[in-house]
Formats: C-alpha cells, sequence, structure tokens
C-alpha cells in the first residue's frame, strides 16, 4: 500500500505538504505520510487512513491496494496471487484456495448485493438480453408508428389539398383542420 500511495502521489503531481494538506488531518503531516511511504512509520496503515487517503487522492481505495498489474501479492502465509486474482477477489468476485468458497460467494452476494457486484453473472446476462429484448421491441414499435404516422400526415393533407384544389371555401378548410387537429387529442 505504502508504495502505490507514492505512486498515486507522484502521479496527481503533489509533493508530501500538498498531500498532507489534501488528507485533511492535523495528524498527517508531511513528514508522516514520508513515514508511511519509506516503511519507517512503526505502525501500520489503518483502514480509516486508507479511506482517507483514496478520498485525498480521488481513486478508489482499491487502487492504493492493488500492485502493478501482473506482480504477486501475499495475502496470507503460503497464499501468493497475482494483482488481478486480488483484485477479483477484493470485489467478491472470485474466492482464493484455501478459503470455503460457498460461503464465501454467499457473504459477497449478500453484502455487495446493493451495488450490483454480487449479482451472479447469469442473473447479469439474463437481464441484459431481456434489456436488449425490449430496447429491440421499443424501437421496432417506434418505426411502426413512425411509419403509421407519416401515413396518416400524408392522408391528411391530401384531403385537404383536393378540398382546396376542388374550391372549398376558407372556412371549409379550417374546418377540416380543426377536424384532424381534434382527433390528435
Amino acid at each position: 500500500m505504502r508504495l502505490r500511495l507514492k505512486e498515486i502521489r507522484k502521479k496527481r503531481r503533489l509533493n508530501p505538504d500538498k498531500a498532507a494538506e489534501l488528507y485533511d488531518d492535523p495528524a498527517m503531516s508531511a513528514t508522516v505520510l514520508m513515514n508511511i511511504e519509506a516503511g519507517r512509520r512503526r505502525t501500520p496503515v489503518t483502514v480509516d487512513e486508507l479511506m482517507r487517503f483514496a478520498y485525498a487522492l480521488d481513486v478508489p481505495p482499491e487502487a492504493l491496494l492493488i500492485p502493478g498489474a501482473d506482480l504477486q501479492v501475499q495475502v496470507a502465509p503460503g497464499v501468493v496471487v497475482d494483482s488481478s486474482r486480488l483484485l477479483r477477489w477484493m470485489r467478491g468476485d472470485e474466492a482464493l484456495n484455501g478459503n470455503d468458497a460457498a460461503h464465501y460467494e454467499a457473504t459477497a452476494a449478500e453484502s455487495l448485493e446493493p451495488s450490483g457486484r454480487g449479482v451472479p453473472q447469469q442473473l447479469r446476462d439474463e437481464f441484459l438480453a431481456r434489456a436488449q429484448a425490449a430496447f429491440d421491441g421499443f424501437f421496432a414499435d417506434s418505426d411502426e408508428i413512425r411509419r403509421k404516422t407519416r401515413q396518416q400526415v400524408r392522408e391528411v393533407l391530401g384531403e385537404v389539398r383536393t378540398a382546396a384544389a376542388d374550391g372549398a371555401p376558407a372556412d371549409k378548410l379550417i374546418t377540416m383542420i380543426d377536424a384532424f387537429l381534434d382527433r390528435l387529442e
């Protein structure tokens, strides 16, 4: 985490003083931040500090936890995974070796469901297929409505044109047009 913190801070072109100022806590001075980044602070970074750093740096918290692509991370003694698998585990998408996969998946679904992440892939796929079918039906219906509307407008204009060509008086044409307009309401 400390290396990612430093990397992201530098990418944002923030010196330690400015980053500590964005952290907005007098206990987090530039010196404390540099000690965290260098691994010299005696106490580990807390979850609260992690969240606050993520907020101050405008990044998701996982950005501070996930090392660069294809790097190995030791999650627990004897459990080493690459960074992409670590991210899937953190997001609740995949249990790690040594976990009770059923328990992990049930807990992930229960705790992450409001955000949509705990929804099983099959359910997501079914929803997307149904949504696509609904949109396809809507667009097909709108094409049909447009076609019918154009045809009706042609018919109305044709009747008005014929009446005008036959020498109908203006008040009769206005009455015809008003009748057509009334049908639209």
